[in-house]
Protein backbone atom coordinates (compact mmCIF):
# COMPACT_ATOMS: atom_id res chain seq x y z
CA UNK A 1 0.00 0.00 0.00
CA UNK A 2 1.45 2.82 -1.10
CA UNK A 3 1.68 5.94 1.46
CA UNK A 4 -0.15 9.17 1.32
CA UNK A 5 1.67 12.07 3.18
CA UNK A 6 -0.71 14.43 5.33
CA UNK A 7 0.82 18.08 6.86
CA UNK A 8 -0.54 18.30 9.84
CA UNK A 9 -0.59 22.11 10.41
CA UNK A 10 -3.13 21.93 6.97
CA UNK A 11 -5.61 21.20 9.83
CA UNK A 12 -5.66 24.59 10.85
CA UNK A 13 -4.30 26.34 7.47
CA UNK A 14 -7.40 24.77 5.01
CA UNK A 15 -9.80 26.61 7.72
CA UNK A 16 -9.41 29.69 6.21
CA UNK A 17 -7.36 29.06 3.07
CA UNK A 18 -8.04 26.52 0.58
CA UNK A 19 -5.35 23.66 0.21
CA UNK A 20 -4.12 20.95 -2.25
CA UNK A 21 -3.11 17.81 -1.52
CA UNK A 22 -1.32 16.51 -4.89
CA UNK A 23 -1.62 12.24 -4.85
CA UNK A 24 0.48 10.32 -6.51
CA UNK A 25 -0.97 8.60 -10.09
CA UNK A 26 -2.65 5.54 -9.64
CA UNK A 27 -2.23 2.65 -12.61
CA UNK A 28 -6.38 3.86 -13.39
CA UNK A 29 -6.38 7.33 -12.57
CA UNK A 30 -4.15 10.20 -13.21
CA UNK A 31 -3.45 14.04 -11.85
CA UNK A 32 -5.28 13.16 -8.51
CA UNK A 33 -5.74 15.72 -5.64
CA UNK A 34 -7.80 16.33 -2.91
CA UNK A 35 -8.86 20.54 -1.79
CA UNK A 36 -9.57 20.74 1.59
CA UNK A 37 -11.53 23.75 2.14
CA UNK A 38 -13.68 24.31 5.96
CA UNK A 39 -13.69 20.85 6.28
CA UNK A 40 -14.71 19.86 3.39
CA UNK A 41 -12.74 17.44 0.88
CA UNK A 42 -12.95 17.31 -2.59
CA UNK A 43 -11.30 15.02 -4.97
CA UNK A 44 -10.23 15.74 -8.19
CA UNK A 45 -9.36 13.10 -10.93
CA UNK A 46 -7.76 14.22 -14.48
CA UNK A 47 -9.56 17.78 -14.05
CA UNK A 48 -12.82 15.94 -12.76
CA UNK A 49 -14.77 16.45 -9.25
CA UNK A 50 -15.00 12.54 -8.41
CA UNK A 51 -15.87 13.01 -4.60
CA UNK A 52 -17.24 16.21 -2.58
CA UNK A 53 -20.35 18.35 -1.96
CA UNK A 54 -21.17 18.83 -5.76
CA UNK A 55 -21.36 14.81 -6.00
CA UNK A 56 -23.47 14.26 -3.58
CA UNK A 57 -25.64 17.04 -4.36
CA UNK A 58 -25.63 15.32 -8.06
CA UNK A 59 -26.79 11.72 -6.53
CA UNK A 60 -29.15 13.53 -4.08
CA UNK A 61 -30.71 15.20 -6.65
CA UNK A 62 -31.45 11.60 -8.68
CA UNK A 63 -32.27 10.40 -5.56
CA UNK A 64 -34.80 12.48 -4.17
CA UNK A 65 -36.85 12.84 -8.20
CA UNK A 66 -36.46 9.08 -9.12
CA UNK A 67 -36.94 6.88 -6.03
CA UNK A 68 -40.47 7.19 -4.79
CA UNK A 69 -40.18 8.16 -1.17
CA UNK A 70 -41.81 5.14 0.35
CA UNK A 71 -39.07 3.07 -1.17
CA UNK A 72 -36.63 1.78 1.38
CA UNK A 73 -33.67 0.20 0.18
CA UNK A 74 -32.10 -2.44 2.38
CA UNK A 75 -29.51 -3.55 0.13
CA UNK A 76 -27.73 -1.17 -2.25
CA UNK A 77 -24.71 -1.42 -4.84
CA UNK A 78 -22.36 0.87 -5.84
CA UNK A 79 -20.21 0.71 -8.72
CA UNK A 80 -17.79 2.92 -8.84
CA UNK A 81 -16.30 4.28 -4.86
CA UNK A 82 -14.58 6.96 -6.00
CA UNK A 83 -14.11 9.21 -3.07
CA UNK A 84 -16.73 7.68 -1.24
CA UNK A 85 -19.28 10.80 -1.05
CA UNK A 86 -22.61 8.75 -2.88
CA UNK A 87 -21.97 5.95 -0.30
CA UNK A 88 -21.52 8.44 2.53
CA UNK A 89 -25.46 10.16 1.26
CA UNK A 90 -27.32 6.72 0.89
CA UNK A 91 -25.87 5.53 4.53
CA UNK A 92 -27.40 9.34 5.96
CA UNK A 93 -30.63 8.38 3.49
CA UNK A 94 -31.19 4.83 4.22
CA UNK A 95 -28.73 4.01 7.42
CA UNK A 96 -30.06 0.71 7.93
CA UNK A 97 -28.95 -0.80 4.74
CA UNK A 98 -26.47 -3.11 3.59
CA UNK A 99 -23.83 -1.32 0.92
CA UNK A 100 -21.84 -3.31 -1.29
CA UNK A 101 -18.99 -0.77 -2.88
CA UNK A 102 -17.31 -2.10 -5.91
CA UNK A 103 -14.40 -0.31 -7.66
CA UNK A 104 -11.56 -1.11 -9.58
CA UNK A 105 -8.91 1.14 -8.06
CA UNK A 106 -7.37 0.28 -4.91
CA UNK A 107 -6.03 3.58 -4.66
CA UNK A 108 -9.59 4.87 -4.88
CA UNK A 109 -10.61 2.70 -1.78
CA UNK A 110 -7.31 3.95 0.24
CA UNK A 111 -8.30 7.95 -0.92
CA UNK A 112 -12.08 7.65 0.48
CA UNK A 113 -10.96 5.75 3.72
CA UNK A 114 -8.24 8.17 4.67
CA UNK A 115 -10.21 11.64 3.18
CA UNK A 116 -13.44 10.60 3.34
CA UNK A 117 -14.10 8.52 6.18
CA UNK A 118 -15.76 5.31 4.63
CA UNK A 119 -13.79 3.06 6.67
CA UNK A 120 -16.12 4.22 9.44
CA UNK A 121 -19.51 2.91 7.65
CA UNK A 122 -21.51 -0.19 8.91
CA UNK A 123 -22.60 -2.62 7.15
CA UNK A 124 -20.46 -1.57 4.07
CA UNK A 125 -18.61 -3.56 1.75
CA UNK A 126 -15.93 -2.68 -0.29
CA UNK A 127 -14.68 -4.92 -3.41
CA UNK A 128 -11.88 -4.36 -5.45
CA UNK A 129 -12.92 -5.30 -8.85
CA UNK A 130 -13.91 -4.72 -12.65
CA UNK A 131 -17.36 -3.15 -12.48
CA UNK A 132 -18.04 -5.46 -15.72
CA UNK A 133 -16.37 -8.25 -14.26
CA UNK A 134 -18.58 -7.96 -10.83
CA UNK A 135 -22.21 -7.66 -12.62
CA UNK A 136 -20.74 -10.67 -14.98
CA UNK A 137 -20.41 -12.95 -11.92
CA UNK A 138 -24.02 -12.02 -10.26
CA UNK A 139 -26.37 -14.85 -9.46
CA UNK A 140 -30.18 -15.45 -9.29
CA UNK A 141 -29.67 -14.71 -5.36
CA UNK A 142 -27.94 -11.47 -5.88
CA UNK A 143 -30.30 -8.87 -6.05
CA UNK A 144 -30.19 -5.14 -5.07
CA UNK A 145 -32.76 -3.01 -4.15
CA UNK A 146 -30.66 0.08 -5.69
CA UNK A 147 -27.60 -0.15 -7.65
CA UNK A 148 -25.67 3.38 -8.27
CA UNK A 149 -23.62 3.67 -11.01
CA UNK A 150 -20.87 6.26 -11.07
CA UNK A 151 -17.62 4.21 -12.76
CA UNK A 152 -15.22 7.11 -14.51
CA UNK A 153 -11.19 6.75 -15.42
CA UNK A 154 -10.46 10.12 -15.09
CA UNK A 155 -12.60 11.91 -17.11
CA UNK A 156 -14.30 9.66 -18.84
CA UNK A 157 -16.69 6.28 -18.57
CA UNK A 158 -14.81 3.06 -20.10
CA UNK A 159 -16.90 2.44 -23.20
CA UNK A 160 -17.32 -1.34 -22.13
CA UNK A 161 -19.29 0.06 -19.38
CA UNK A 162 -21.85 1.48 -22.18
CA UNK A 163 -22.41 -2.32 -23.58
CA UNK A 164 -26.38 -2.68 -23.04
CA UNK A 165 -25.68 -6.19 -22.04
CA UNK A 166 -24.46 -4.95 -18.95
CA UNK A 167 -27.16 -2.58 -18.39
CA UNK A 168 -29.33 -5.60 -18.89
CA UNK A 169 -27.34 -7.17 -16.13
CA UNK A 170 -28.02 -4.61 -13.60
CA UNK A 171 -31.44 -4.28 -14.84
CA UNK A 172 -31.89 -7.79 -14.16
CA UNK A 173 -30.78 -8.05 -10.79
CA UNK A 174 -32.08 -4.56 -9.18
CA UNK A 175 -35.28 -2.75 -8.25
CA UNK A 176 -33.97 0.40 -8.99
CA UNK A 177 -30.35 1.10 -11.26
CA UNK A 178 -29.47 5.00 -11.38
CA UNK A 179 -26.65 5.72 -13.72
CA UNK A 180 -24.91 9.24 -13.70
CA UNK A 181 -23.15 11.12 -16.76
CA UNK A 182 -21.79 14.14 -17.30
CA UNK A 183 -24.23 16.11 -19.44
CA UNK A 184 -21.90 19.19 -20.92
CA UNK A 185 -19.23 20.48 -22.78
CA UNK A 186 -17.19 18.14 -24.93
CA UNK A 187 -19.19 14.90 -22.11
CA UNK A 188 -22.98 15.70 -24.05
CA UNK A 189 -22.81 14.26 -27.35
CA UNK A 190 -21.62 10.75 -25.94
CA UNK A 191 -24.08 10.75 -22.97
CA UNK A 192 -26.92 11.94 -25.66
CA UNK A 193 -25.27 9.37 -27.53
CA UNK A 194 -25.62 6.60 -24.85
CA UNK A 195 -29.45 7.47 -24.20
CA UNK A 196 -30.22 6.94 -27.77
CA UNK A 197 -28.60 3.38 -27.23
CA UNK A 198 -30.38 2.67 -24.08
CA UNK A 199 -33.36 3.80 -26.00
CA UNK A 200 -33.30 0.74 -28.46
CA UNK A 201 -33.69 -1.42 -25.73
CA UNK A 202 -34.93 0.29 -22.39
CA UNK A 203 -37.12 2.44 -21.42
CA UNK A 204 -35.64 4.90 -18.73
CA UNK A 205 -36.16 8.54 -17.18
CA UNK A 206 -33.75 10.93 -15.86
CA UNK A 207 -33.37 13.74 -13.44
CA UNK A 208 -31.31 16.93 -14.17
CA UNK A 209 -28.72 19.08 -12.59
CA UNK A 210 -26.47 21.95 -14.13
CA UNK A 211 -23.80 19.58 -15.19
CA UNK A 212 -25.26 15.95 -14.95
CA UNK A 213 -27.67 13.63 -15.77
CA UNK A 214 -28.89 10.82 -13.49
CA UNK A 215 -30.75 8.08 -15.59
CA UNK A 216 -33.02 5.70 -14.11
CA UNK A 217 -34.00 2.11 -15.80
CA UNK A 218 -37.63 1.47 -16.15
Amino acid sequence: MREIYIDNSMSLRHLFFPQTLKLPDSKFNHHISINLYFLQPTLHVDGLIESGDILTHIWKTGIKKLIPKYFIPKTILILGLGGGSNTLLVRRLYPKAKITAVEIDPFMVEISRKYFGTGKIKNLEIIVDDALDFAANLTPNNHYDLILVDCFEGKYIPHKLEDLNFMQQLKDHSRYTLINRIHWYDHYLPTINFMRSLSTRFVFVTARTVSNLIISLV
